[in-house]
């Protein structure tokens, strides 16, 4: 099904008296598929008065454009210049308090989004993982093994923006792979470069300074790697 979350549409006021008031930064906080809440993480749109439009996911764009307005249908629809174009009817908005609601149907299936008026950026999962960080301690089966697992505090993973992780293990050795996040939860898949390396999924607690990753894969159910966060390589 190719829907709201493939190709955003930007979907502005009722009336040209509305248009001062909505534009600018907007989050999307609410996304309901057929009654499933199906929210992405992050969503922003960036609402202009020149008629163009930027939206995108935490820290990165990815779609830019331009709107038009039904006064009579009190409807917008958008022509995407970067992304892929929406192939759905344009949706209905209205208000409810500060909070802006687009509704239309999408494979028979109603969708309802809400968004809230923003003055920054969102930091979406993923812009929180970038950056190093340092094992402070690892708990497999409910006990803290970190004296054995890395008793030389050598262990530490280094989050790249470009997607690419470097972990120091716990001999010292450098190894690194790919790391993806999922849109809609807050889970990464390591992807390791070493050949027959099975990939490892964890569901991730992050903020400015603590990592938690706690294994979601069989190959790591039951571990749980704390982490601070450091500006400088440790020796």
């Amino acid at each position: 099904m190719k829907t709201f979350f493939a190709h955003i549409i930007i979907i502005l006021c009722c009336v040209p008296s509305f248009a001062q008031d909505i534009t600018g930064l907007w989050k999307v906080s609410k996304v309901e598929v057929a009654g499933k809440v199906m929210t992405p993480v992050a969503k922003w749109t960036n609402i202009k008065e020149d008629g163009t439009y930027e939206s995108g996911n935490g820290w990165l764009q990815n779609s830019l454009g331009t709107w038009a307005y039904d006064e009579a249908s009190r409807q917008f629809a958008t022509s995407e210049n970067i992304g892929i174009r929406d192939e759905y009817d344009a949706f209905e908005v209205s208000f409810e308090g500060a909070a802006m609601i687009w509704k239309r149907k999408e494979d028979g299936m109603d969708v309802v989004v809400t968004l809230e008026n923003i003055t920054d950026l969102p930091m979406s999962t993923a812009d929180q993982l970038h950056g190093l960080w340092d094992l402070q301690d690892i708990i497999s089966g409910g006990n803290s093994i970190t004296s054995t697992f890395d008793k030389d505090n050598r262990y530490y993973l280094f989050m790249r923006w470009d997607r690419i992780y470097v972990k120091r293990n716990s001999k010292g050795e450098k190894l690194s792979g790919y790391w993806h996040i999922d849109g809609h939860r807050p889970e990464i898949t390591l992807l390791s470069h070493q050949p027959d390396t099975t990939p490892e999924s964890w569901q991730v607690e992050v903020d400015d300074d603590k990592l938690k990753l706690t294994g979601i894969s069989d190959s790591n159910k039951g571990l749980i790697m704390t982490f601070k966060k450091l500006h400088t390589f440790p020796d």
